[in-house]
């Protein structure tokens, strides 16, 4: 009974199974993709971060933004500090959109973030240039600030 039925539809059972391979073969490809590209997307972050932390070396005195005991009423925020905390924005929206799409996970990201932007620079050129993004993004930043206080 079984062989006779086996005879009868070997080759739709044959090619059940070669469709069932199929699918399991590009299910753990589609997972070593996302790994990679994981993998990828942290190193482009770390290579973005290692940039922006660069130009510290090259210019000593962008290592004011890192300070957080500042008068910036005595001593106003300069154009170089200026710009290199923007870049540092920017990484961080590129940061925020990877962990909204799931590209790579946030670990401590999140604290090193708010960290940042509460030092006076970071937070007083985040509060000039906020109105340019866009708005879940600027919740976001605003809730990890407000967090980090508490």
């Amino acid at each position: 009974m079984i062989s006779d039925f086996l005879l009868e539809n070997w080759f739709d059972l044959l090619q059940t199974v070669f469709i069932v391979v199929g699918f399991v073969l590009t299910y753990r490809a589609t997972r070593h993709d996302i790994r990679s590209s994981r993998v990828d997307h942290l190193l482009q972050i770390n290579e973005s971060h290692r940039d922006i932390w660069a130009k510290t070396y090259e210019q000593p005195e962008l290592l004011r933004i890192k300070e957080s005991e500042l008068d910036l009423e005595k001593y106003p925020i300069t154009e170089s500090e200026r710009r290199i905390v923007k870049e540092g924005i920017l990484h961080i929206y590129a940061v925020y959109e990877a962990i909204q799409n799931r590209q790579i996970d946030k670990g401590k990201m999140e604290k090193d973030i708010a960290g940042y932007l509460q030092l006076p620079i970071p937070n007083a050129v985040w509060q000039e240039v906020k109105i340019y993004h866009n708005q879940q993004f600027v919740s976001y930043i605003d809730n990890l600030l407000r967090n980090e206080a508490n």
